[in-house]
């Protein structure tokens, strides 16, 4: 399976960094659940794991990206749209200023959420996020040969996106979690374009047995791990 998002271009001249750090505040997710963290099918809360990496044949072409991340938004099952001010979460893999960055290796997360719909609605680097879902109306969008398009300096894309927009299989991947459940929903591959941290697209595939080995490190989370078959309803996800 391969998402596509709408490309992101340097159209507006701006001071990133600054920028930046002024959305930080902004910043909603899910930190990666604790390695103490005591959960099991009585919670009220879900277990989300996903994994993360870049293209191999990409990894040396990585600029300034040092996180990558993908981000989570609530959508209502039956308008298909996401639901305004609902529930978010945020995986994100970092590196250091002075490291190589984690995701130059597949990795895999493990995060405490809210149970619920999600969409994914954004993914890539924090300095240049695109988005999968309709923009808001005046929010700097450009046309470029018939294609709208944004640079975005922010680690939110709420603050670009239409808070009801629609999603769809065709644009967005989407899955469902339960309270007390344990839900692998697979592993993202992001591919960038040569010499920009843009993302073009994501890869997406399957690896249950590292998914199987992170909750090793997580010995209170107990429970059978379920994953996630995109192709299938979600009445057909068995334990």
């Amino acid at each position: 399976m391969k998402i596509v998002g709408s490309a992101e271009t340097l159209n507006r001249i701006v001071a990133p960094a600054m920028l930046l750090l002024s959305l930080l505040a902004g910043c909603a997710g899910a930190p990666e659940a604790s390695r103490s963290l005591a959960f099991d099918s009585t919670r009220d809360t879900a277990i989300v794991i996903l994994g993360t990496s870049v293209n191999h044949a990409q990894r040396e072409e990585v600029r300034a990206g040092r996180s990558l991340s993908s981000f989570w938004v609530e959508y209502d099952p039956d308008t298909l749209r996401l639901v305004p001010g609902g529930k978010t979460f945020l995986s994100k893999v970092e590196g250091g200023v002075f490291s190589e960055p984690r995701y130059l290796k597949p990795t895999v997360s493990v995060l405490q959420v809210e149970p619920g719909y999600y969409a994914l609605i954004g993914a890539g680097f924090p300095h240049l996020m695109t988005t999968f879902v309709a923009s808001k109306q005046n929010s700097g969008l450009v046309e470029n040969m018939g294609e709208l398009e944004t640079w975005t300096h922010t680690v939110d894309p709420r603050r670009h996106i239409d808070p009801a927009a629609e999603v769809g299989r065709g644009r967005n991947f989407l899955f469902t979690v339960l309270p007390g459940e344990i839900l692998y929903i697979g592993h993202f591959e992001f591919l960038k374009w040569d010499f920009s941290d843009r993302l073009r697209s994501l890869n997406y595939f399957q690896d249950e047995a590292a998914a199987r080995q992170v909750l090793v490190d997580y010995p209170g989370i107990s429970g059978p791990m379920v994953t996630y078959d995109p192709a299938k309803s979600r009445q057909s996800v068995s334990r």
